[in-house]
């Protein structure tokens, strides 16, 4: 089914060349739904929007309580992306450690995955599933997120993100390179 709908976008979007519709689709709203909101707000879980212009999806941070015991200290967060080209969201989970190395380098070490670092983390991407499987969406996981796409190519002046398009550029970037900065 995942494939089925990047192949659509790629063929609406970027073959069909419907610029119109990709600015239609990027400039409307997406909210979260309540159910969401309310299951983080039952769990303490702070919820922060990211996307702060037009894109093609909207991103949002939970924030989740950490744990601190003596000099042991870490901090959980969770990254939400949903596509507004499809009904395709990106769901990644991340932790960060107090670095307690006298000759450390870095203040703290970090690591995301696509499960939960903790109880809540894992509860949090199973109401996430359950959610968006109800309104009809398929979750993007890393492989299939960071798979090329062939013949599409971000503008000559985009570095950012490297010559490569990925699944995951096509549904929540402007590849297009159309939308104001």
């Amino acid at each position: 089914m995942l494939n089925n709908q990047v192949s659509e976008v790629l063929e609406k979007y970027y073959k069909e060349k419907n610029n119109d519709l990709f600015l239609k689709e990027a400039f409307e709203p997406l909210n979260l739904p309540t159910e969401i909101t309310q299951f983080c707000v039952a769990n303490n879980i702070k919820i922060k929007p990211m996307q702060f212009g037009t894109y093609p999806s909207e991103q949002w941070y939970f924030k989740i309580d950490g744990y601190k015991n003596n000099d042991f200290e870490v901090s959980y967060i969770s990254i939400l992306t949903v596509s507004k080209l499809a009904p395709i969201y990106r769901l990644e989970h991340n932790f960060e450690v107090v670095n307690k190395d006298p000759k450390k380098i870095s203040p703290t070490l970090d690591g995301s995955a696509e499960e939960g670092h903790s109880f809540l983390q894992a509860d949090l991407d199973r109401f996430l599933k359950k959610r968006f499987e109800k309104d009809g969406h398929s979750r993007m996981f890393e492989t299939e997120a960071t798979r090329k796409i062939e013949g599409v190519n971000f503008s000559e002046d985009v570095i950012l993100f490297g010559p490569d398009v990925t699944q995951e550029d096509i549904l929540f970037r402007d590849v297009l390179d159309i939308l104001p900065d």
